[in-house]
């Protein structure tokens, strides 16, 4: 009897210094969950997790985007900064981790991935109990030739960028004496290829400019020399759009001078013209090409299951196949949903997710129903102060529609800090005008 208390009493001793010295621990380990990608899914899950997870966060994209006023930052109504939230802020790193790097492959049946640092471009490997992929996708070409060389995107801070320092390239040589008209017209010709939102506020800021900015900064320009043409495949632009509201967007490009030709295809790009499927050639200074979305290379190498390039998932966004592999945002598909690849699916999407892990901590994933998008409605600036919104319940243009949508978008920038200084830009902009510095 006294050996037997005796025993226990080491072996109570023993325990206890183990967990003094930490030998091992009373706590249960947190669920290692790896998120790929910064955009709006990612972005939303990672605000939305409860902090008894370990997050990690994968990404050659240090910040988060805020897509939807990008074009403005092209013509300098907006600044780049204004519209980012770097990933390393303390309200996202409090409880999470963050890798700049990509993805190069995931092998599901070991729960690892392999990811290349974006700076180092050394592999590394990083395990996971939960994966959740959300790298968005890459513009699409069409497999046209010339595209990638010679055209500016519109999908990053960085395509930004250089379409704002492209075209104040062009308007600064077309300013020089010893231009010549041919190549006076060339460089003030802007030919935006893609009738979606993206082409047309990218088009409609850039009439703003030349009529209210270009006159005072390149006065022996004039905002009449400079030509802007939209080109699109399909027989209308916005076609997303309710048909009243899309003849208002044409009337309106139409008094802001933009050539509009729909049903009209490009078969070539070259580093000066745009070649269309008539035989007609454009000349043009600034080439934007903003036709749709393709899968990345991680998503076209993977081997889940693909529809229309994207990955097919189940109901619970859970990759088919898989126990604890998720997808969401762009690179996605949920069975039976034709879901657009937009903002308001893929933050729905994210929130969706985030309550369903947070719901397994609580043991109460008996109660998640299946995901489910909801339609709240459509918005796009048109130019000249005017926007369209197209709701399940009201449709509306104008004035009145231009500061609704502004103030929408105000309301969800992802930080305090940009949302006053969205508002500052707008103002600053609206009195001493756009800034035309390249640096």
């Amino acid at each position: 009897m006294f050996n037997t208390s005796k025993n226990s009493l080491a072996i109570a001793r023993k325990s206890f210094r183990a967990v003094q010295y930490g030998l091992y621990s009373t706590k249960k380990q947190k669920q290692k969950i790896v998120i790929l990608g910064t955009g709006w899914s990612a972005f939303r899950l990672v605000k939305s997790l409860a902090k008894d997870y370990k997050v990690v966060v994968i990404s050659p994209r240090n910040h988060f985007l805020f897509t939807p006023l990008l074009p403005s930052t092209t013509v300098g109504t907006l600044e780049f900064r204004s519209i980012v939230e770097p990933i390393r802020s303390s309200s996202i790193l409090s409880h999470a981790s963050y890798y700049q790097a990509e993805c190069t492959k995931i092998i599901p049946e070991k729960n690892e991935i392999i990811c290349r640092g974006l700076a180092s471009k050394v592999d590394f490997t990083v395990d996971y109990d939960k994966l959740v992929i959300a790298v968005g996708a890459k513009n699409n070409t069409f497999g046209i030739p010339g595209v990638a060389e010679h055209a500016h995107f519109l999908k990053e801070l960085e395509d930004a960028r250089s379409i704002r320092t492209n075209l104040l390239d062009c308007f600064e040589r077309a300013s020089v004496p010893s231009c010549s008209r041919e190549e006076r017209n060339r460089l003030l010709s802007c030919v935006v290829v893609g009738g979606g939102p993206t082409g047309v506020e990218f088009a409609a800021e850039l009439s703003d400019f030349l009529s209210r900015d270009l006159p005072r900064s390149f006065p022996n320009i004039g905002s009449h020399k400079v030509k802007v043409t939209l080109i699109e495949a399909s027989p209308k632009i916005l076609s997303a759009f309710s048909e009243p509201l899309i003849k208002r967007a044409i009337r309106n490009f139409q008094k802001q001078g933009v050539d509009l030709r729909t049903e009209t295809s490009v078969k070539q790009v070259h580093a000066d013209r745009v070649e269309l499927d008539s035989g007609m050639t454009i000349p043009y200074g600034t080439l934007i090409w903003s036709t749709g979305i393709a899968p990345r290379k991680l998503i076209e190498e993977s081997n889940f299951q693909k529809e229309r390039g994207r990955i097919v998932t189940d109901e619970f966004l859970r990759v088919v196949g898989t126990t604890n592999v998720y997808a969401m945002g762009d690179c996605s598909s949920p069975a039976g949903q034709n879901l657009p690849a937009t903002a308001q699916v893929a933050q729905q999407q994210g929130k969706y997710l985030a309550d369903c892990f947070n719901a397994e901590l609580n043991n109460s994933q008996a109660h998640i129903k299946p995901f489910h998008f909801h339609f709240l409605g459509m918005m796009a600036y048109i130019g000249s102060w005017k926007s369209l919104i197209d709701t399940p319940n009201v449709e509306i243009s104008g004035l009145f529609a231009w500061i609704a949508w502004r103030t929408a978008y105000l309301t969800r920038l992802g930080s305090l800090k940009n949302k006053f200084q969205v508002p500052f830009d707008w103002l600053r902009s609206f009195i001493f005008g756009r800034d035309v510095t390249t640096f």
